[in-house]
């Protein structure tokens, strides 16, 4: 099997792939301030990002790429991996209240899918509502 040409989908010298934001770096840039732009401060960076715009968007996750010197997809598996962060997709705007419903063995047993189908169908439009791993209060079941 031959490989195409590594410019046989791009003009020669431009990258391939989505291109970050013009706005979006600037944003980032000034969000991490003097912070140096290392790799084991993505959690950190995600946070900031978080924090400010209640989401994160696909130009943020791009930009932060471009201004840390990262692959898009290693800055989106550390992002979608963690459930605290609101990945928005493109054009769409952070929901201002987040509700995570435990999905585990106890929460399951005590109705936590009822609970989460109940929410969805009542309050769908106006939260963000997410199934989340163990919150360590199986005691108090559904979570």
């Amino acid at each position: 099997m031959t490989r195409p040409p590594s410019n046989a989908s791009s003009p020669r010298g431009q990258k391939r792939g989505r291109q970050p934001n013009a706005d979006a770096i600037r944003q980032i840039r000034v969000l991490l301030g003097d912070a140096p732009r290392r790799r084991d401060l993505l959690l950190e960076y995600l946070h900031l990002i978080q924090d400010r715009y209640q989401g994160i968007s696909p130009l943020h996750l791009q930009a932060l790429a471009e201004e840390t010197k990262l692959a898009q997809v290693e800055v989106f598996e550390v992002a979608s991996f963690y459930q605290h962060f609101q990945l928005l997709k493109d054009g769409e705007n952070p929901k201002k209240i987040t509700v995570r419903v435990c999905d585990s063995i106890s929460c399951e047993l005590a109705g936590a899918g009822v609970l989460f189908e109940q929410l969805q169908a009542r309050f769908g439009e106006h939260l963000h509502l997410l199934k989340c791993p163990c919150v360590g209060r199986c005691h108090a079941a559904p979570v």
